[in-house]
């Protein structure tokens, strides 16, 4: 019997889905953003799951992770979210038929390089710098490589695209900026007698925000995973989240009142209590914060406040696990592979009762057994 799991609802992620393809128009393609384990939720599974439900084009940031899907039976199309660096790589991604990105001139020396020694088709994407200031080409750069590589028979430029550094601003000029200058690269290229057929520059917050910014296909990864983006933006539909960690109570002691709970003694009993030990921590992505500076200072200020809320005990701000579906507050510090939480009075729990943590989904190992339950058979016949 497996102390901690994760579960995932298939049809969480369907209904997702839905929500997603009911913002597009007919010619607009999904590109499905399964990178980072499919956002903590088993890249293959919901690659595999998308694909049987009319998904064909997933986007993934490295190659390892490309050559995960193919080898677990992924025909669709894979592009690449970060550059090949080296031969063997462009050789393994022309071998599996996977789609890389053109970010450098290097790039594109590379690409050139191995297909005409393997003398296969390789389909690449220029990405274009436009403001996130990542990697990417500039326009003359993008003109260039369209230049030689249009001189390789084996190279097929089948995209064009950029990605947006702040869609979810209130302010939405610089993402018009940044869509504007990516525009005008299309165009200059088009000119040029370059016409690449896939366009696409939304991430999930254009694809909510910026209609007009669909273009020819739209890469979506956090909406399929039951989020709404951060920013300001419509939400035209119900998000599930298909996410479940949990872990069964393995302990359960009786302290009395003014008992100091955990490291550093951060924590009294007020009143006598039961105190339950869950199996999962810090390692398990318990209770563990992202830690990007504040983006300004209400940001900043919004950060402390709720801090020193849940030192003060506000039930809202304070940490919670569910067991037997019963909200519980987590008390003392977390952890590394160990979570203490005070048992309501009126909680019949017991060693084996099964508990819901909240837990960063990225950073829950892969090795945590994940059961995905509630599949709806649906497939492209059924109008998808």
């Amino acid at each position: 019997m497996y102390d901690k799991w994760v579960e995932i609802d298939d049809d969480a992620i369907l209904s997702n889905l839905d929500g997603v393809r009911s913002l597009l128009s007919e010619p607009t393609l999904l590109i499905a953003v399964v990178k980072a384990n499919a956002y903590g939720h088993g890249m293959v599974p919901t690659a595999l799951l998308l694909e049987k439900n009319g998904v064909d084009h997933f986007a993934v940031t490295f190659l390892w992770e490309a050559m995960e899907l193919r080898r677990a039976g992924l025909k669709g199309d894979i592009l690449l979210l970060s550059p090949l660096v080296e031969e063997e790589a462009v050789s393994q991604a022309i071998e599996m038929g996977i789609t890389a990105m053109i970010s450098a001139p290097r790039d594109a020396v590379l690409a050139d390089r191995v297909s005409r020694s393997q003398q296969q088709q390789f389909k690449v994407h220029l990405k274009i710098e436009t403001g996130l200031n990542r990697f990417g080409l500039s326009c003359e750069e993008a003109l260039q490589v369209c230049q030689s590589l249009s001189q390789n028979p084996f190279i097929y430029i089948e995209g064009i695209y950029t990605h947006m550094a702040h869609a979810g601003d209130r302010d939405p000029s610089y993402t018009k900026q940044q869509f504007q200058s990516f525009n005008r690269t299309v165009d200059r290229l088009k000119a040029e007698g370059y016409h690449i057929p896939i366009r696409h520059c939304a991430n999930s917050t254009a694809t909510l925000r910026f209609p007009e910014m669909h273009l020819d296909a739209v890469r979506v990864g956090t909406l399929l995973s039951g989020q709404y983006p951060v920013g300001e933006m419509p939400r035209p539909f119900t998000l599930q989240d298909p996410f479940q960690f949990k872990a069964r109570v393995i302990s359960i002691q009786h302290r009395p009142a003014g008992s100091s709970v955990g490291y550093f003694r951060t924590y009294s009993l007020r009143t006598a209590a039961r105190i339950a030990v869950l199996p999962a921590g810090f390692i398990d992505g318990v209770a563990v914060e992202v830690a990007n500076p504040p983006s300004g200072g209400l940001d900043a200020i919004k950060r402390a406040l709720k801090m020193f809320l849940a030192w003060r005990r506000f039930s809202r701000f304070t940490a919670r696990v569910y067991i037997e579906g019963q909200p519980c507050n987590v008390v003392g510090k977390v952890y590394m592979q160990f979570t203490l939480v005070e048992l309501p009075d009126h909680l019949e729990a017991k060693v084996g009762s099964e508990a819901s943590l909240p837990a960063k989904k990225t950073l829950v190992p892969p090795a945590v057994v994940r059961v995905h339950r509630q599949q709806r058979d649906r497939t492209k016949a059924e109008g998808h």
